[in-house]
């Protein structure tokens, strides 16, 4: 902190250095994050390239010259995928209905493997999940479901037991004799 009798001029001066390194630093810290964004989407880009949608037949036109097909996206397969190709320190910790992904920054070197297994049994539980046109829940996956896909996708079925009952504690999920339901956390972890 300058005195208090240091000359305007000078603590002007002074401002206007900092302001200078203050500019400098958010134009690097910008750059720096850009150039995070662009490997993560490179990461991205590639787990999808072999995985991350169904593509399903809705039928044919009448005179059958006009096929319809729709690509509905396999949340648990592309989180499995792109958990695979992250840079170490990056989980995928949400995957919403319009194929949008959140992915998160550990603060780690390396990331802790419950956090991966965590995203991977959320996007099962929301990929088996079925509401009805008011969002209603119409039926959810059994606990045997979530872990027989968890396995398919290359989760050790006692890692992911493991991280579902670690996911009902903190409320994320709802175990039940019915299935696993969302709760009110899920999407915020």
């Amino acid at each position: 902190m300058g005195m208090p009798d240091e000359p305007a001029h000078e603590q002007m001066e002074r401002h206007a250095a900092l302001t200078d390194e203050l500019t400098a630093l958010s134009e690097e810290r910008d750059a720096v994050a850009a150039s995070v964004r662009d490997r993560l989407a490179d990461a991205i880009a590639e787990a999808t390239v072999d995985t991350g949608a169904n593509i399903g037949s809705l039928g044919q036109s009448k005179d059958g010259k006009r096929f319809r097909f729709e690509a509905r996206l396999d949340r648990a397969a592309l989180v499995a995928a792109v958990t695979e190709t992250l840079p170490e320190g990056f989980v995928v910790s949400h995957v919403n209905e319009d194929g949008t992904l959140s992915v998160d920054w550990t603060g780690d070197s390396t990331t802790p493997s419950k956090r991966e297994h965590g995203a991977i049994l959320k996007a099962i539980i929301a990929e088996e999940t079925e509401t009805d046109s008011d969002g209603f829940i119409e039926s959810v996956p059994s606990r045997d479901r979530v872990l027989a896909r968890a396995v398919e996708l290359g989760v050790d079925e006692g890692d992911a037991a493991d991280r579902l009952s670690r996911l009902a504690t903190l409320d994320v999920v709802d175990i039940t004799d019915e299935g696993i339901y969302p709760d009110e956390n899920f999407s915020r972890y």
